[in-house]
């Protein structure tokens, strides 16, 4: 029963929730529909799972905002609370756009369209995101590049930002199966803090070894 016991506490402690999370969390989105697509030809559901972007935060308790209205007229990015970095799908052959609190503008302080990064620069972002416990309970993201955008912006008034379940996105390539065009995606985010069994499969397991023990020690034996 000694040998028992040991297991149960052993399977607790692997299953029970990370209660303190020192190190950086990240927030993958996961796109699992397109629900509206502008150019229906040009949208095709990228192979599943498919992740369309990721948010990396300090910790399991974070909250912030990042807004910046461009080199036109020229402006100054404001970042408040924590620090974050936020990677974007803007270019597939480049590899992705990374966002953080380092940006202070592009090159030279040149507009997004004449800027040499091409289609790495920046036109203009507004980002906030509130998270408790490693619970992401808001997020409204809305950054457009030259040629690639994710969420609304304040020029594009008929676009909301993206959010928890979701929003637009579009590019004359190609982001999250929609290729040169505009379109809505649907799905959720995801962090690395939840790649542990949930409690309630640490119970059934303890109870599984207990009746396996218990039907052990009542077979009589042979």
């Amino acid at each position: 029963m000694n040998k028992l016991g040991a297991l149960v506490i052993s399977t607790i402690a692997s299953a029970a929730p990370i209660a303190a999370h020192a190190s950086p969390v990240t927030w993958s989105f996961y796109e699992t529909a397109i629900t509206s697509c502008q150019e229906p030809l040009n949208c095709v559901l990228p192979p599943q799972p498919f992740v369309l972007m990721t948010m990396t935060l300090p910790g399991p308790t974070s909250a912030g905002t990042a807004d910046w209205g461009g080199s036109s007229p020229p402006s100054v990015p404001v970042y408040t609370g924590d620090s974050f970095a936020l990677s974007l799908p803007f270019d597939v052959i480049r590899g992705p756009v990374v966002l953080t609190p380092a940006f202070a503008g592009n090159p030279g302080g040149l507009d997004c369209l004449q800027s040499p990064l091409g289609s790495h620069a920046l036109c203009d972002f507004d980002i906030s995101w509130s998270e408790t416990a490693g619970v992401l309970t808001a997020i409204s993201i809305s950054v457009e590049g030259p040629t690639d955008f994710v969420g609304g912006l304040t020029i594009n008034v008929i676009f909301g930002p993206f959010g928890l379940t979701g929003g637009p996105v579009g590019s004359d390539g190609i982001i999250g199966g929609c290729g040169d065009t505009q379109c809505t995606v649907s799905g959720f985010w995801q962090s690395d803090l939840t790649a542990v069994p949930e409690p309630i499969s640490a119970v059934l397991l303890i109870t599984g070894l207990l009746g396996t023990c218990l039907a052990s020690r009542a077979r009589p034996n042979t």
